[in-house]
């Protein structure tokens, strides 16, 4: 009787024992497993992390450049508003210049460049020879062709769309050649004043476009 409850005693122990086993190998399968997909789940997220972490750093240096256009922008519209105010007339010249400009084709920095030569900015200069205003137009040469109003000749937004189109004019008479167009519109057919084209490209307007050979004086 003993024996035999000692064999059974022996064999639950060892059904208990493999059970135990089973488990724990079991376990460790399980535990395998989810350390695995852990790991899975681990570089993903880090992977993940790191492009969030990327584009973090591309906006925020998109903010700071951002940041410096904004505060260029606003020195800037300081500069205008304080120059606006101190000369107010010059600024209107330079308004008229750049929108009459565009209508005709030119570049400003040209005509600022002719103007400055002309009559050195004042609207109301006079020359000896019947030339009036900023862009000292002739008025005894052109009062027909033109339809001048005499009256009119010193406004600044007459007398500069007055000189685009004798300028225009000029530019289509010579094919294109602008620095024949300029001694021209100095000139016309009975001077010959060969330094005004170069003193048109002396003027520090002139100084940010190409040289005049190359240079296309339309926009």
């Amino acid at each position: 009787m003993k024996k035999q409850e000692k064999k059974l005693i022996k064999k639950n122990f060892k059904k208990s024992l493999i059970l135990i086993i089973s488990l724990f190998i079991i376990g460790l399968f399980g535990l395998f497993k989810g350390a695995s997909e852990f790991n899975k789940r681990y570089d993903m997220n880090s992977y993940y992390l790191k492009i969030i972490s990327k584009k973090a750093a591309e906006l925020t240096e998109q903010v700071n450049i951002n940041k410096k256009k904004l505060d260029q922008y606003k020195y800037m519209e300081f500069k205008v508003n304080a120059f606006n105010k101190r000369y107010p007339m010059f600024s209107k010249i330079l308004d008229t210049t750049y929108i009459k400009s565009q209508k005709y084709g030119f570049h400003p920095n040209l005509i600022l460049g002719m103007m400055q030569v002309e009559s050195d900015f004042n609207p109301k200069a006079m020359s000896h020879k019947g030339a009036y205003g900023l862009m000292q137009i002739n008025y005894f040469t052109w009062k027909d062709e033109l339809s001048i109003d005499k009256n009119r000749i010193f406004d600044i937004d007459y007398n500069i769309a007055l000189g685009l189109e004798v300028l225009k004019r000029y530019y289509s008479e010579s094919n294109g050649n602008i620095l024949q167009a300029l001694f021209l519109y100095n000139n016309g057919y009975k001077y010959n004043n060969t330094m005004y084209p170069e003193k048109v490209k002396a003027s520090p307007f002139y100084a940010i476009l190409n040289k005049v050979d190359s240079f296309n004086p339309f926009n």
